[in-house]
């Protein structure tokens, strides 16, 4: 009772400053000739009429708690919700509104100091961080999520519980998915691949292949799709994951990263435990903004499904710890890869000047060196690799063109099995046009939507095959200063299929731990 006596009073503050608004606006022009603005008394029709500010569709913005809300400015200073229609008389009053649906015990505050207007996205130099949220403040799905939320990643030691299975990276592995991130301002993605030893427990991811593609490209998606897959099958490698870049922003999933890598592990898990194959997704940050380090943030995740009494929550991601594997030799594939990203992306606008200073007086060269040069082999320790890659990226830096000497190895037994299934079904990889600079100041977050179709050709039972992968987000565009941008806006993020979740949770019975979430079944984490 107490609490529907309060929800009223909160309306009727909000009524008010509705009201109160629109007095402002009748009553401004007459203040104005009189005397200048004193107290309460502009408003965005005020700031209409001097030209500061201009009407447009999605110009407006608030940010509370992680989740973004989207309005339009009305030529009257009005201001129009993108996510119900609704139409507000002040800041104020969409500010109350948009944090009441976020934090129902949220009062009333000052608008005017959440929301932003278009003008402030136009420079990379002004925009907020993205502060990744805590799972347990998502809630049950909604429309209003941005699919764009970044979710912290759960250690297995803060909930008691033993890691899964063990991850390894190799070096070589390591050391191309780096070099591909800081190629672009861009998001990139790619495949991780190696071997999955069920006795050991342990998953090592010993390549990386970099898709060298861009979104909604469908001419060269399927050519890049033919071209990894005949690299992994002839080298007799499992797909094991995948990797993609959140170029400025902190190493972790966002609330579409989530679904799509709970969405792979299901369709890994196989018909029966033994079939099991674990994948994970690792993310890498290039150029994260608060970061004190000059090397990369990088960091794994594995996703918990949501328990079965709560089928409409998200899944819960977790952080997979993981060993570095320094390799004796440099490998062919991996200087390969290399060469072949830096002649994809050489040219674009979003392309990296590593010869422009990066923080201070470091350069983004030394910052590129700092971050690769950990993820060295051992029969590199003579500076030649980093002679060559450098003048590869930025000629006339080191002047050194002698290839490295990779190290060949003999080709596998005859005897050895192939662990990938044929499949007829294409990897559609969705990749865009080449960026413009005004685009690449806007992170993306679309890994999720290209590593949708790289599961494609994957270890999958036929039972699983007609599972969906999460809807990419629809899209408007709107130009800024006679550049078009495509603006994202929150998707309509569905709760899996009952199905879907009790396949689910069979995942963590194969990879031997149980969420701790209540009604999730209780399985211990073991690991060999």
């Amino acid at each position: 009772m107490q609490r529907g006596s309060e929800e009223e009073v909160e309306g009727d503050v909000e009524d008010e400053e509705f009201i109160d608004e629109e007095q402002e606006s009748e009553e401004g022009e007459e203040r104005r000739v009189k005397q200048l603005p004193v107290g309460r008394t502009v408003t965005l029709q005020m700031l209409l009429e001097e030209n500061i500010l201009q009407p447009g569709e999605a110009n407006m913005s608030i940010e509370y708690m992680g989740q973004r809300f989207i309005g339009d400015l009305l030529s009257d200073g009005k201001i129009k919700s993108l996510e119900t229609d609704i139409i507000f008389a002040s800041p104020s009053a969409w500010a109350c509104h948009c944090k009441r649906i976020i934090n129902p015990d949220k009062k009333s505050g000052c608008g005017w100091a959440s929301v932003k207007e278009e003008m402030e996205l136009k420079s990379a130099e002004t925009q907020s961080v993205r502060i990744p949220v805590r799972h347990c403040t998502l809630g049950n799905r909604a429309a209003i999520h941005d699919g764009n939320t970044l979710v912290e990643s759960t250690p297995f030691s803060s909930m008691g519980k033993i890691q899964p299975f063990l991850v390894s990276l190799s070096t070589n592995a390591a050391l191309v998915l780096d070099f591909h991130c800081h190629l672009t301002t861009s998001e990139v993605v790619g495949y991780l691949a190696g071997h999955w030893d069920v006795n050991a427990h342990n998953l090592a991811i010993t390549h990386a292949f970099p898709c060298r593609s861009r979104l909604n490209d469908r001419e060269l998606g399927p050519l890049v799709e033919e071209d990894i897959y005949r690299g992994l099958e002839q080298r007799r490698l499992t797909l094991v994951g995948w990797y993609h870049s959140h170029p400025i922003a902190p190493p972790s999933p966002t609330l579409r990263d989530i679904d799509a890598q709970l969405d792979y592990q299901i369709r890994m898990k196989g018909n029966s435990d033994a079939s099991y194959t674990p994948c994970v997704g690792i993310i890498c940050s290039p150029y994260f903004v608060e970061s004190v380090s000059l090397e990369s943030s990088l960091a794994s995740y594995w996703v918990i499904p949501p328990p079965e009494n709560k089928p409409h929550e998200y899944g819960k991601p977790m952080l997979m710890t993981y060993s570095v594997i320094q390799d004796q030799y440099l490998s062919q594939d991996a200087l390969n890869e290399m060469k072949k990203c830096a002649e994809f992306y050489k040219g674009d606008q979003d392309y990296i000047n590593f010869n422009e200073g990066y923080k201070g007086n470091i350069t983004y060269l030394e910052k590129l060196k700092t971050s690769l040069s950990s993820k060295f082999p051992r029969d590199q320790n003579n500076g030649l690799l980093w002679n060559y890659l450098s003048e590869m990226i930025s000629p006339g830096s080191t002047g050194e063109t002698r290839q490295p000497t990779p190290h060949i190895p003999p080709p596998p037994p005859l005897t050895s099995s192939v662990t990938l299934a044929s499949s007829s079904l294409p990897i559609t990889i969705p990749s865009a046009t080449k960026a413009t600079s005004a685009t690449s100041a806007l992170p993306g977050y679309l890994g999720a939507e290209i590593a949708s179709a790289l599961f494609a050709t994957g270890k999958f039972p036929t039972s699983l095959m007609g599972l969906s992968f999460p809807p990419p987000l629809p899209s408007v565009t709107t130009a800024i200063g006679g550049t078009t941008l495509s603006l994202v806006k929150p998707p309509l993020l569905s709760a899996p299929s009952p199905a879907k979740i009790f396949k689910a949770e069979d995942l963590l019975v194969a990879a031997g731990v149980a969420s701790s979430c209540p009604g999730a079944k209780a399985t211990s984490a073991q690991t060999s």
